[in-house]
Formats: structure tokens, sequence, C-alpha cells
């Protein structure tokens, strides 16, 4: 792994591409992954919104999305991760939406628990790569 400061933000390379980000003046306290996979949050039994994983960290993801939820709404994630021949479904994440806006259509949301499946994306991403 190498690291390169780019001033504001510092990267992580791995051997296959960089993934890991964060911005130097981050208040947040874990790196974030760069990686995309399909989303659904749940706001009730009757609204879920669709949109595409743009990056997560242990607590929390950035989510694209062209609808906006009002901030402090309780929701409930799924991340479906697919191959060439499977899919992976981690579900009932307990989560907040923190920010959300229609430009350039971005959720934040923030997991009510540690994600505990962080370390199978970094893997999961550096064995697609090499594929």
């Amino acid at each position: 792994m190498q690291i390169q400061d780019k001033g504001s933000a510092v990267i992580l390379y791995n051997e296959v591409d960089s993934m890991f980000i964060q911005n130097v003046n981050d208040r947040r306290d874990s790196v974030r992954i760069n990686f995309v996979a399909d989303v659904t949050v749940t706001i009730t039994p009757e609204k879920s919104i669709h949109g595409r994983l743009k990056n997560l960290s242990i607590a929390g993801m950035s989510v694209e999305s062209a609808e906006e939820v009002q901030t402090g709404t309780r929701c409930s994630v799924e991340i479906l991760v697919k191959d060439r021949n499977s899919q992976l479904s981690i579900n009932n994440i307990d989560a907040e939406i923190v920010r959300s806006s229609n430009e350039p259509g971005e959720l934040a949301i923030k997991f009510e628990h540690h994600f505990e499946w962080l370390a199978l994306f970094h893997v999961y991403s550096s064995k697609s790569a090499q594929n």
C-alpha cells in the first residue's frame, strides 16, 4: 500500500487502484471506501428510495439519489453487490439521513451502529479488480 498526500486529501493506494480517500480537513474518524453498488433506503413500508452507493465507511455512506429526504429521517438500508454469477445483499442496516440535496442528488446516511461488513468491501473490490 502506498500513501500519497495531495494537500487537501490523502489517497491510500493499494496495488490495484485508488480505493480509500480521506480529506485531511475532514471531521470523520474513519476512511471512506469508494464502492459502487445498488442501494435501497426504506423510509416507511410504503416508501423506498433506490440509488447508487458512492462510498461508505464504518460510520455511514453516501448515496446518489434524485430524491430529497428530510434530514433526521430514520431509515433502513440494503446494499446489493452484484457480480457476474451471484449477488450479495446486506440488509436491515438501521440508519439516519444526515444530509439530503437534489443538487447533485446525494444522500448522506449515518449508521446507527458501526458497519461490521466494511472489510468485506475492501476484499471484494480487490478481488474484482484482479479479474
